[in-house]
């Protein structure tokens, strides 16, 4: 009986070994630039109307609404956006694939899909310019289903 105890606890502390080895806990601050990523500091001057939306959805309410971040280029060279990304599949960026001169404007429309969502959700989307490998501009998008 103490053999199998023994054989027993032995298994077990290997188990747990390998499975403590698989978990990784990153500090606070790695997760903050995760979340919240450095803007880059040699990005193009982009000026955003409003880099934030608050929306709500009624219950039952399952139909995407398009919201629109107007901006305009305020730097001296020509402005090109290499790229979105949303921090959740919900929420789809989209915008004219064109150059934007000095004092031009354009418009980042995104399109949330509020299917099966409850609470309040809150949604990013960083833009990037150039050959940045860091954003240009971050845009926020809380929504509160009701």
């Amino acid at each position: 009986m103490r053999l199998l105890k023994l054989i027993f606890l032995v298994a077990a502390m290997a188990f747990s070994h390998s499975a403590m080895a698989q978990i990784k806990i990153l500090p606070k601050e790695r997760i903050d630039s995760i979340a919240n990523p450095p803007l880059a500091s040699n990005a193009a001057h982009v000026v955003f109307e409003k880099d934030r939306i608050n929306a709500e959805f009624a219950a039952g309410d399952e139909q995407p609404r398009t919201y629109e971040y107007r901006f305009i280029n305020k730097g001296k060279s020509p402005l090109v956006i290499s790229r979105l990304v949303s921090t959740c599949s919900c929420a789809k960026a989209e915008y004219d694939k064109r150059v934007l001169a000095p004092g031009e404007r354009g418009v980042i429309r995104l399109t949330y899909s509020p299917e099966g969502r409850i609470g309040t959700n809150i949604r990013r989307v960083f833009v990037y310019t150039g050959e940045n490998t860091q954003p240009s501009a971050v845009l926020r998008l809380e929504v509160t289903h009701r």
